[in-house]
Order: C-alpha cells, then structure tokens, then sequence
C-alpha cells in the first residue's frame, strides 16, 4: 500500500534540520557533537573496511575513537535522546538484560567479559549512531561511508583474501577469517551500491555502482556461504514483490543471466556446497571434475551439526526461559549437557542461529527485544519510502530508506544461520535506521516547504483560448 503524499507548507520553525542532542534547541550542532560525529564515521569506515586487519594493526585507531565517541556522548548527552527513540528503548532493555542475566550465568566471569568485549562496544555504536547523527545530511553521510567501507572491505577481499585451506574465500586475520561473516558483510553492501546506482544520474557513476554490486556477490559466492545464497534469495524476493509487471520482468530475465555468470565463474566444488543443505546429499562425480570429497564431507557434517545445535539451543530456551544459561555461555551448556549424556566432551561450538543464541543465552524476554528491534527498523524504513514515494523532490530520502531496509532484510535472514546477536552488525543499521527516521521528517518539511513547481502541459493536451470572430461559426 502506497502512503499519499501531502505536501504542505511547514512552519518557518522547522525549516531547519533539528538534532538529536538532548538539550540542544536551537537546531545547531556543537562542536562537540561534531568531533564525535567525525570519529563514529571514521570507526563506522574502519570497521567495514577492516583495513588494519591487514596492515597497521598495531596502531589501535577503532579503540582509540570508541574511547573518544564515549566521551562524545557523554559530554554532549546525545545517548539520552537515542534511548528515547523506539528503537532504541528496546536496545536499552536488551542491554538492562542482557546485565540481568549474568548473576544466573552457568559462569558468570565469562559472560562478564561477553558484556564489557562485545555487547558494551556494540551498544556504544548504536547509541553514537542515533545520538550523534543531528541532519538528514549527516545520515546519508554516514551510509555512504558504510558503503564505501564495504567496498574496501571487497577489495580486500580479492587482494588479500584466501581460499588455500577450505576452498572457501576467508581473510587468514581478523573478523572476516569466517567465510559465513564475510559472506554477510560483503551482501550488506550490495543494497547500499544499489542506493548508489539509483541516487545519480552519471552514466559513469551508474556503471560503477553496477560493477561494485557485481564484483560483491562475485566474492560472496566464493565465500561458500549457505545462509548468505539464502539472505541474497529472500532478498531478491522481497525487491520482486515490490517491483511492478515490468520490473518482475526484468529481474527474472537479469536473475537468470547474473546466475549462469555466477555459476560459469564459480569452481564446482563451491556450486556443489551450495547444493548440500542435507547431510544425505550424494553428488555425482565426473571424470574431469573438480569435486572435493573434504569439502563435500565438512559441508554434510555442518549441516548435521548446525541441526543438533539448533536443537540443544532450544531445549536449553525451554530449560531456562527467563535468563537463559548465560552471555555467551551456550559452549560451556552444550559441552555439560553433552557429558550428562554419556559423551567424552562437546562441540564447543556456537549455535550458529542468532536468535536462538539471544533465546537460549540471555531468555525469551530478550529474544522479543531482539526481534522488536528488528522488526521495528524495518517498518521504521518501510514506512518512510512509502512517505516520500512518487515526489522526485524526496527521491533521495526514499533511496537511503529503501537501502538500509534492504540492508535489514539480508540481516534478519543470514543470522538465521549464524551466531552474531552480540555483535555491532545490528547496532549500526538499526542505529541509521532509527536516525533516518528521525531527521528525516525535518528534510522533508525543508523540501516541500516550497510547492513543487506545476507540471507543464502536454503538446497534445493543449488548447489555445481564443475568442471566435464576429461572423465566425459556433462550436456546438
């Protein structure tokens, strides 16, 4: 359902972008703001493009402006107002759990560290990106820089990227030396090049966007990711519900040819993990083929074990479902459970589903939080494309929202098959999202604040006025 437009004049209050900062009125950003502004979009580049996974890693440059982004917020107050926001009243909530949990922790000093390494950093962002973003300008500033971050990250990738041991692309250091993590990285950045691709008029930057896109899921294919083909699926389905006849049109017919391109490049041991989502799968093997029993056989038994995790996940959700076992305790539960049982030891694996992760680590009460945020950012961006759809005056405004909602769509799927609740993932698109929202509305009275010029006439719709002559014959 399209939302209709109502353009009207705004009052001359708001003519200006407002912020964010608690207790800032007059509609301008201090220069407090605006130092930790800038290093949320240096931390926000560094940590997408993951540079110093690669070189200069001894510097420490993401720690040092994490450290100058908290003090940013704290002498500004701007994470008051991101608590205010509904987004982020859940992320307070999950994080007044996720604290809450920890007494009942089956070891409460390995959930401590849980708290202070990887949840304090990623509610840190969240509350920066909310907090700190004050405009419209500043917001769209900040996806871009996500974006080119992930380009970075692309590059990355092909340079220095690695598939000796597994056959699957990975980085040897870092965040990314998981495929399925890399895999999820680098498809969140193909919505934001769409944005790209659709936001400019440049035939040259059009045809760089699109070679962006294509070179990211060139990569993604070769990460081997089952749950990142899964979340570039339901992504493209959902762009196919939305799309009109001829757009349903042109996404089966360039669906198709993007699929046999991806196939011709990819080795076929990749194409036929791709194909293994069932422990039983047996291929069939030609003579001249490429086929890696190793590779065939790891990814059958992930499959198995990917299905007795999800299943302990819930049976410990079930066992436990008000705190859960604890932050970041469901290896140490599993492995227990596993000797009560009768075997020597257990898996010490994650539970390689984000959300059973939440359920069975921090309880229910946390997993509707989890989800609540979710489902909140993208009704958030869904409802603001559909406000700012059929006005070539907000196009711009429609684009980021629909990027970011793409972005949480290829989030909400590919940790159905990975364990990263906990990281800043979520934090940063939630937060952009949850920032949109909130200056957006103030852009948009700027924008329409003056009535869009009247659309000319026509040539075959025109009808001169003229008066008929005096003897002239009558029109009927």
């Amino acid at each position: 359902m399209i939302v209709p437009l109502r353009p009207a004049a705004a009052p001359a209050a708001k003519s200006a972008p407002v912020p964010l900062l608690a207790g800032n009125s007059q509609g301008s950003a201090t220069s407090v703001q605006q130092v930790g502004y800038a290093f949320l979009i240096l931390y926000l580049f560094l940590i997408y493009s993951r540079i110093f996974d690669v070189k200069l890693s001894n510097l420490h440059i993401p720690g040092i402006s994490l450290r100058i982004i908290i003090v940013t917020l704290v002498l500004t107050g701007a994470f008051v107002g991101a608590l205010k926001t509904p987004i982020g009243k859940w992320f307070g909530f999950l994080t007044l759990w996720f604290v809450l949990s920890i007494p009942t922790s089956v070891w409460r000093r390995g959930s401590k560290d849980v708290l202070v390494d990887a949840w304090i950093p990623a509610f840190v962002i969240f509350l920066s990106t909310v907090g700190l973003i004050v405009n419209y300008q500043q917001c769209r500033r900040a996806i871009y820089t996500v974006a080119w971050a992930l380009f970075v990250l692309t590059l990355i990738a092909v340079f220095w990227g690695s598939t000796e041991e597994t056959g699957r692309l990975y980085l040897p250091h870092g965040k990314f030396s998981n495929p399925n993590e890399m895999g999820q990285a680098l498809l969140l950045g193909m919505p934001l090049w769409g944005l790209a691709l659709l936001d400019t008029q440049s035939f040259v930057k059009k045809a760089f966007s699109s070679g962006v896109m294509f070179l990211m899921l060139i990569m993604v294919s070769k990460t081997g990711s089952r749950g990142s083909f899964i979340a570039f699926a339901a992504t493209l389905f959902v762009v196919f519900l939305r799309s009109s006849a001829i757009g349903k049109l042109k996404l089966i017919i360039g669906g198709f040819v993007i699929l046999a391109l991806l196939v011709g490049l990819m080795p076929g041991k990749l194409v036929r993990r791709y194909t293994s989502f069932s422990e039983e799968t047996d291929p069939v093997v030609n003579v001249d083929d490429d086929y890696d029993p190793d590779m065939q056989a790891t990814a059958a038994s992930s499959t198995k074990s990917r299905r007795e995790l999800l299943k302990k996940s819930i049976k410990f959700t079930l066992r436990h479902p008000v705190f859960g076992v604890g932050p970041g305790m469901f290896p140490v539960a599993e492995d227990a459970d596993a000797k009560e049982n009768g075997q020597r030891v257990g898996k010490w694996q994650g539970t390689h589903n984000s959300y059973t992760q939440v359920s069975s680590e921090l309880g229910i009460p946390a997993l509707v939080a989890y989800v609540a945020i979710i489902v909140l950012s993208l009704k958030q961006t869904t409802a603001l494309y559909r406000r700012t759809r059929g006005d070539p005056r907000l196009k711009g405004i429609g684009y980021c929202a629909m990027a970011l909602n793409y972005c949480l769509v290829v989030y909400a799927v590919s940790v159905i098959f990975d364990y990263i609740a906990y990281s800043s993932m979520l934090s940063v698109f939630a937060g952009l999202a949850a920032a949109l929202h909130q200056t957006a509305p103030y852009e948009i009275d700027r924008i329409t604040a003056t009535p869009a010029p009247a659309p000319m006439v026509p040539f075959a719709e025109f009808r001169p006025r003229w008066r008929p002559t005096a003897g002239a014959p009558q029109q009927a």
